[in-house]
């Protein structure tokens, strides 16, 4: 799956209604089941706003993690 973005940061919102992904699918992926801590964010292309409670995306890096994560259940 390759999208085209624009030059931007995308909200969390717009990252699911984008790539299709529901509620429960993107908390199951943002948050450790064992602890409720958030995982390894950056990994996929999500940052925190430094004192906000704020997160971000980085469209591009998401899209390969999200790629990458579809090639393995294949």
């Amino acid at each position: 799956m390759q999208l085209r973005f624009e030059k931007r940061w995308y909200d969390l919102h717009e990252i699911k209604e984008l790539f299709s992904i529901k509620d429960k699918t993107m908390s199951n992926w943002l948050y450790d089941k064992k602890t409720g801590k958030k995982k390894n964010l950056p990994n996929m292309g999500i940052y925190k706003l430094p004192d906000t409670n704020y997160y971000v995306v980085n469209p591009i890096e998401f899209q390969d993690w999200f790629n990458k994560r579809l090639r393995i259940y294949q």
